[in-house]
């Protein structure tokens, strides 16, 4: 559950091998959801209208026999001093801060509900791209990506405009065939600098993966 709907969007991209993802935005969507149909693992933001999130945990657990023992985890950019502990203390099994990068969610999702279908990583779609034009051209390619990504990170810590460049990175990668790449870019245009930490942080993550940097090192920043 989250009132961000791109974040649906990224984690479906993410996570091809489970078998499907849905996705709330309120805590009565989340509810009735549950209500439906059970889930191996629950997702839920904190910082909600009406409702928090502790408040839906505790209906989602309600909600449904199954739901009692089912990991719920927390899925938010609060970052209390107690860590994960402060989440378990209020009736969650966990906790994914935001920003995320994919090893994050991926690392927590083989934890709780397993998974021996590896994710198709940034190495996978380069070597994808290689068998389809050619090595040289492959490489050529993702480096010219990698630098226009590069670049496109230091406009907008510099303040420039996250979806107009959203748009125009999330269009390039998905044309190369980085769908969470591509995802996290294009949600920019809906979610601004609210999704900007997450995008970068995936971001980063491919160009290291991939054997690139940004200009001014992006682990620095």
């Amino acid at each position: 559950m989250d009132d961000e709907s791109a974040y649906h969007a990224i984690v479906v991209a993410l996570l091809p091998w489970i078998g499907g993802v849905d996705f709330a935005g309120t805590g009565p969507e989340a509810v009735a959801a549950v209500r439906a149909r059970p889930y191996d693992l629950v997702l839920v933001d904190i910082e909600m209208p009406g409702r928090d999130g502790y408040q839906v945990a505790a209906d989602i657990r309600a909600a449904a026999e199954w739901a009692r023992l089912a990991p719920v985890i927390a899925f938010t950019t609060l970052r209390p001093a107690a860590g994960v502990q402060h989440f378990i203390d209020r009736g969650f099994d966990g906790w994914l801060a935001k920003p995320f990068a994919a090893a994050d969610l991926v690392a927590l999702v083989r934890r709780w509900i397993g998974g021996d279908q590896p994710m198709i990583g940034a190495d996978d779609r380069r070597s994808q791209l290689a068998d389809l034009l050619g090595q040289e051209a492959a490489d050529a390619m993702v480096g010219r990506m990698l630098a226009s990504l590069a670049e496109a990170v230091e406009a907008i810590d510099a303040g420039g405009d996250e979806r107009a460049l959203g748009h125009r990175m999330g269009g390039l990668a998905g044309t190369l065939g980085f769908p969470a790449l591509s995802a996290a870019w294009l949600a920019l245009e809906d979610g601004g600098r609210t999704m900007w930490p997450t995008a970068r942080a995936i971001t980063q993550e491919t160009i290291q993966r991939l054997g690139g940097r940004s200009r001014n090192d992006l682990s620095t920043n």
